[in-house]
C-alpha cells in the first residue's frame, strides 16, 4: 500500500487507476509516487505556481501517465522584489544570489530589452580584417574578424574587461545571425576579434553587413531596457512611460529546461502553462546553420512515442518551445499557445539523418498559436520538421517571426531522403521577417521530400531584408510537392519561388502583390521542374510578373533523351494587374506575351479582372461571374486557415497577434550608410 504524502492525496478515478495531487514543492515525490501506481495514473496539478529548480525528467517508468491541469503554471525563473530608484531614472534591485545568471528579464509578462546598441536598426560592418591586424591570426580572417565603425569601436573599447566578456554582438549573415562574444580588439585598425569561428564568413553575404551590440552597462540609455552588474549582484533597469516599480512584477530564468523525456510511451499533458526558462549564450559564441537549430528547447523528447501536449501553454523561454529529437512518434502538440519565444515553437527531428529506425513520424501539430518568436535567435522557425515521415502541422496561426513559418525537408540535393509525406494545411503564416534576415518563406521546402503537401494556407506579409521574403518556397530538390489552395499576398518578392527542383505542382492558388515579382525560378534544369495551373495572379504593374533572369525561363535547346520538351508547364491561369492593363513583358524588361505563348506555356489562360470582393481590402473572395472559373479555377473557404472554428475564444486570442500598425515603417530594409 503507498503511504499518504503530505501534499499529495490518492483518489479514486474511473479512467485512471489514481488521480495523485501535486500540491507546490512536491514535485519529485509525486513523481516516484505515480510511477509506483498502477498504471494508467494521473497527476493532477493544482492551481498556482509550481517553481521549477531542475529539469523533470522522465523516463520507462513514467509511461502511461497524464498530467493534468486547469490553471497551473510550472515557472523556471524567480521572481526579482526590493527595487529602489537609482540615479539617472534607473531603478535598481539587489540579488538574492550575486552569482545569479540571465540574460532575460520579465516585466510585468513583457520580455525586457537587454541593454542594446543602437536602440533601433544596426551598426555595419565597415570591413575586412587582413592578416596581421591581430598578431596570430594569419588564416580565415573573414571567419573571425572584421572592422567596424569609429563611434561603436570607442564605445566596445571604454568597456571594462570583465563586462566586455559577456557583451554580444549579433551580425546578420542573410539567413542566420552570428551570436559573438569578443576576444580581442585592434585599436588601430578599429577591428573585433571574436572568440571561437564564425558558422559563415563576414563581409560577403550583403554589403554593410549589419550588426547590434548588447549587455553593456553603458548601452542602457533607453526605456524599456535592462541590465545585470555582474560584480554588484544588481539589476539595473530604465522604466516605461508611466511603469510603477513599486508595482512591478519581475520575473528572471533559473533553469534552462521545463522537461526531459526519454524513452517513455503515451505521456500526456493537458492544461499547464510552462513559462520562464532560462538561456545564457556560450562563452564562445553561438553560430547558426539554419532555422536556428543549433539551439535547443525548454521542453526535449527523444525515444518516445505517444506523447501529447494538450491545451498547453508554453511561454517566455530562451529556447525552442518544444523539441520532438529523433526516435519519436505517434505524438501531438494540439491547441497550444506558444509565444514569446526565445527560439522558435515546434522543431521535429535533428539537422543531422538518423537511421530508419529513428526518423520521426507521424507527429502533428493542430490547432496551435504560435506567435512573437526568435526573440533570441532570430532566424527560428515557428515549426521546424527535418527528417521526417508522414508528420502534419495543420490549423495553426503561426506570426511575428523574424525568419520562416514552417519549414520542412532538410535535404541538399537530389539524393537519398529519409524525409516525405509532410502535411502543411489550413495555416494562417503572417507577419514574418520584418527585413532582419534573407531567404525566407512562409513554407519553406527544403530538399527531396516526396508526397508533401501544402494546401488550404493563408499567408501574408513577409518582409526580408535583402532577397527572398517569399510565401511558398521550394529550395534545393525539392520534389513531389502539391501545392494548393493557398491564399499568398503582400510578400516582398515573389509569392511562389522555386530554386531548383522536379515534378513539383502549383494549382489553384491565389498570388498577389509580390513586391519584386509574382512567380520566381532559378536554375534551369533539363526536367519538369514544377506546373503552374489554375492560378490566379494579381499584381501592381509595378513589378513584373516573373522574376529570376531570362535564362531561367527558356527551355533548353537540346534536351537528352528522357527529356520533357519543355522544363515548365504553365496552363489554364488567369493574370491580372491593377491598373487593368496587360504588360508588354513578362520579367521587367523581356520575354513578350506571344514569346511566351509561343513556348506552348499558357495559351488558354486570360489576363482579365477576376471580380475580387474587395482588392484593396484584401477581401479575395470571388463575385459571380468571375473569369476564372471558366478556366477550372475552384473557390475555397479562406476561414478554414488558422485556428479551428469551433472555439470563438480561442479564435478571439489568435487575432490579438494579427494587428502590427508599425508593419509598413518597420518592415523593410535597414538603409545602408553612404558610400564612402
Amino acid at each position: 500500500m503507498l503511504r499518504p504524502l503530505l501534499l499529495a492525496t490518492l483518489l479514486a478515478s474511473p479512467a485512471f487507476s489514481a488521480d495523485i495531487v501535486l500540491k507546490p514543492g512536491n514535485l519529485t515525490a509525486v513523481i516516484e509516487q505515480a510511477r509506483k501506481a498502477p498504471k494508467p495514473v494521473r497527476i493532477v496539478v493544482e492551481d498556482g505556481l509550481h517553481p521549477i529548480t531542475h529539469p523533470i525528467e522522465l523516463g520507462a517508468a513514467d509511461s502511461q501517465t497524464t498530467w493534468s491541469g486547469r490553471n497551473a503554471v510550472f515557472s523556471a525563473g524567480r521572481p526579482i522584489t526590493g527595487w529602489q530608484p537609482a540615479e539617472g531614472g534607473l531603478w535598481k534591485a539587489t540579488l538574492p544570489d550575486k552569482a545569479w545568471r540571465f540574460e532575460q528579464l520579465w516585466i510585468n509578462g513583457r520580455r525586457a530589452t537587454l541593454a542594446r546598441s543602437p536602440n533601433k536598426g544596426y551598426h555595419h560592418i565597415t570591413g575586412a580584417v587582413d592578416a596581421g591586424v591581430f598578431a596570430d591570426l594569419t588564416t580565415d580572417m573573414n571567419f573571425h574578424a572584421f572592422r567596424i565603425g569609429k563611434e561603436p569601436f570607442e564605445a566596445l573599447q571604454a568597456i571594462p574587461q570583465a563586462e566586455r566578456d559577456n557583451v554580444l554582438l549579433t551580425v546578420t549573415h542573410a539567413w542566420v545571425v552570428g551570436q559573438c562574444r569578443i576576444q580581442e580588439l585592434s585599436a588601430p585598425h578599429a577591428a573585433v576579434r571574436i572568440k571561437g569561428r564564425a558558422r559563415y564568413p563576414f563581409v560577403e553575404f550583403e554589403p554593410h553587413q549589419r550588426y547590434w551590440m548588447e549587455n553593456f552597462r553603458a548601452a542602457l540609455d533607453a526605456p524599456g531596457e535592462w541590465f545585470l552588474d555582474k560584480a554588484k549582484g544588481e539589476v539595473l533597469y530604465l522604466p516605461l512611460p508611466g511603469e510603477d516599480m513599486t508595482r512591478a512584477e519581475v520575473v528572471a530564468p533559473v533553469v534552462e529546461k521545463f522537461l526531459v523525456i526519454q524513452r517513455a510511451a503515451d505521456i500526456r499533458f493537458e492544461g499547464i502553462r510552462f513559462e520562464h526558462s532560462q538561456h545564457l549564450y556560450p562563452a564562445e559564441g553561438l553560430h547558426d546553420t539554419q532555422a536556428a537549430t543549433t539551439t535547443a528547447a525548454a521542453i526535449e523528447i527523444e525515444n518516445s512515442r505517444g506523447i501529447h501536449f494538450a491545451n498547453c501553454s508554453i511561454a517566455h523561454t530562451g529556447l525552442h518551445a518544444l523539441w520532438f529529437k529523433n526516435g519519436c512518434s505517434d505524438s501531438s502538440v494540439t491547441r497550444c499557445h506558444l509565444h514569446d519565444l526565445g527560439g522558435g515553437g515546434v522543431y521535429i527531428g535533428e539537422t543531422a539523418r538518423p537511421e530508419d529506425a529513428r526518423v520521426n513520424q507521424h507527429i502533428r501539430v493542430d490547432d496551435c498559436i504560435i506567435q512573437h518568436g526568435g526573440r533570441l535567435h532570430p532566424s527560428a522557425c515557428g515549426v521546424v520538421l527535418t527528417h521526417t515521415r508522414n508528420c502534419a502541422v495543420t490549423h495553426c496561426d503561426i506570426g511575428d517571426f523574424y525568419y520562416t513559418g514552417i519549414s520542412a525537408g532538410w535535404n541538399w540535393g537530389y539524393g537519398d531522403t529519409a524525409s516525405r509525406e509532410t502535411l502543411v494545411e489550413n495555416n494562417h503564416i503572417h507577419h514574418l521577417g520584418w527585413a532582419y534576415l534573407s531567404d525566407m518563406g512562409g513554407y519553406y521546402g527544403l530538399g527531396t521530400s516526396p508526397g508533401t503537401i501544402v494546401r488550404g494556407n493563408h499567408i501574408h506579409h513577409i518582409a526580408s531584408h535583402r532577397y527572398g521574403g517569399w510565401g511558398l518556397y521550394n529550395d534545393e530538390g525539392a520534389c513531389d510537392t502539391l501545392m494548393e489552395n493557398n491564399l499568398v499576398h503582400d510578400t516582398w518578392n515573389a509569392g511562389f519561388h522555386q530554386h531548383y527542383g522536379y515534378f513539383n505542382t502549383v494549382r489553384n492558388n491565389i498570388f498577389a502583390f509580390g513586391r519584386s515579382a509574382q512567380i520566381q525560378a532559378t536554375r534551369n534544369e533539363p526536367r519538369l521542374r514544377f506546373r503552374y495551373l489554375n492560378n490566379i495572379v494579381v499584381w501592381d504593374p509595378a513589378a513584373p510578373l516573373l522574376d529570376g533572369g531570362d535564362w531561367n525561363w527558356k527551355p533548353f535547346d537540346r534536351p537528352e533523351r528522357g527529356d520533357p520538351k519543355d522544363s515548365l508547364i504553365f496552363r489554364d491561369n488567369l493574370y491580372w494587374t491593377t491598373d487593368g492593363k496587360q504588360p508588354a513583358t513578362l520579367t521587367k524588361s523581356q520575354i513578350t506575351w506571344d514569346e511566351w505563348r509561343g513556348l506552348g506555356r499558357d495559351t488558354a489562360s486570360r489576363f482579365a479582372d477576376p471580380l475580387f470582393e474587395d482588392l484593396a481590402k484584401r477581401d479575395f473572395r470571388l463575385k459571380p461571374g468571375s473569369p476564372a472559373e471558366a478556366l477550372g479555377f475552384k473557390p475555397w473557404d479562406f476561414g478554414l486557415a488558422g485556428v479551428r472554428q469551433s472555439d470563438s475564444q480561442w479564435r478571439e486570442l489568435a487575432a490579438r497577434g494579427h494587428d502590427y500598425p508599425n508593419w509598413e515603417s518597420d518592415a523593410k530594409p535597414w538603409p545602408a550608410p553612404d558610400a564612402p
